[in-house]
């Protein structure tokens, strides 16, 4: 009896310091969780968070693009308040990725430091950084430099996998804040460069559509009606351009929409999808898969050129909904090959406040839809962007 209650005290003050450091058994909270990036990512290299520890490759991997922007960063949003008390970072052996940096916060705005570290060239070595419960739902990858040399470009950073571990409190999930998109304005790709050709060359009729929300209104003066002028100014003459709207207020993306069965039947040649200016409420998940069943559908049905065009937000209470539907579409431009327009960097890049995207009446006033039917010309009328 005796000999029991000593093996007994003994497992438990062994059992102390690990409860005490939640080194027991805890979930990865970040584990197929959203994330934010600062700049465009590697297509494909979309790995982080989905439980994929030992891939130095597509889509396992994760992956920046080559610009030589640093830091670069990453933020992960737990979606609900948890206490942290370890963070593990599994580096590639790709390369470049060296100095990193790891924070965290509760707001998403006020970030605390955690660790600094040094990862070896082209090594997979994994941190694993404990620390005392720390109150958090966003932790943040700051990657600081490059060794230069590795896959992809100098400047393109790689990490096999972010976990985080704690556990969560039970409190009401805190809005993750969305900075301004920082890309480029437009996003090309082959197909894009491909259609320039054949549209601008030929002579037979040009047919386009508008799908989405109400932003994409196709009337007299709107930024459709005036990429469709702009096409047809650089086609042979009497080549016809014809545009069609299939397009409501408050419309969300999803494949059995009636709006989508009517593109389809039309069979264009061009496809603007436009979703996000008019979401009173985001629903992350819904928009996701709503869109990317959309758009396999319009890829599979149709020979058009499908291009993305982002959200143009006036309103200062939902703008950050609107950096979230671009948020998705650039993740889906990446994952499927599709030309891109964020349309809000090509409104800051020419000066354009969020209060001068409008009119009163809430149409999209002059000088904001010059500014994206311009944008949007960039993408198809360029050779090269």
């Amino acid at each position: 009896m005796v000999r029991t209650r000593l093996a007994v005290w003994l497992m438990a003050q062994m059992l102390i310091p690990l409860i005490a450091t939640g080194a027991l058994a805890q979930d990865n909270l970040a584990l197929n969780r959203p994330f934010l990036a600062t700049g465009d990512l590697l297509a494909g290299w979309s790995g982080l968070v989905d439980g994929v520890y030992d891939s130095d490759s597509a889509p396992g991997c994760f992956a920046t693009g080559n610009a030589n922007q640093f830091p670069k960063s990453v933020t992960i949003d737990l979606q609900r308040p948890c206490n942290i008390n370890r963070v593990t970072v599994h580096n590639s052996a790709n390369g470049n990725t060296r100095a990193i940096v790891i924070y965290c916060s509760d707001d998403g705005q006020h970030y605390e430091q955690l660790r600094e570290f040094i990862f070896p060239d082209g090594e997979a070595l994994v941190l694993n950084h404990r620390f005392g419960d720390r109150p958090a739902q966003f932790v943040r990858i700051e990657f600081s430099n490059t060794w230069g040399g590795g896959l992809g470009g100098d400047n393109t950073i790689f990490c096999r996998e972010v976990e985080v571990f704690g556990t969560p409190t039970g409190a009401d999930p805190v809005a993750a804040p969305m900075p301004q998109p920082i890309g480029p304005p437009v996003v090309s790709t082959r197909d894009a460069r491909l259609f320039r050709r054949w549209a601008l060359a030929t002579d037979r009729p040009l047919t386009i559509a508008v799908l989405g929300d109400s932003f994409g209104a196709c009337d007299e003066d709107t930024w459709p009606q005036a990429v469709a002028d702009g096409l047809a100014a650089e086609r042979p003459e009497d080549a016809q351009v014809s545009l069609s709207a299939m397009t409501g207020e408050g419309v969300e993306p999803a494949a059995d929409l009636g709006h989508v069965g009517l593109t389809v039947e039309t069979q264009p040649d061009l496809i603007f999808v436009t979703f996000g200016s008019d979401l009173r409420q985001w629903d992350r998940a819904a928009f996701r898969s709503g869109l990317t069943e959309l758009l396999r559908r319009l890829l599979s049905d149709t020979d058009a050129l499908v291009v993305l065009v982002g959200p143009a937000v006036s309103d200062a209470d939902r703008l950050a909904t609107g950096r979230r539907a671009l948020a998705e579409m650039e993740t889906l431009s990446g994952l499927l090959s599709l030309p891109l327009v964020r349309t809000e960097a090509a409104l800051l890049r020419e000066g354009v406040s969020a209060q001068e995207i409008a009119d009163e009446d809430g149409s999209v006033s002059e000088r904001a839809r010059g500014v994206i039917a311009d944008a949007v010309l960039e993408l198809l009328l360029q050779s090269q962007i």
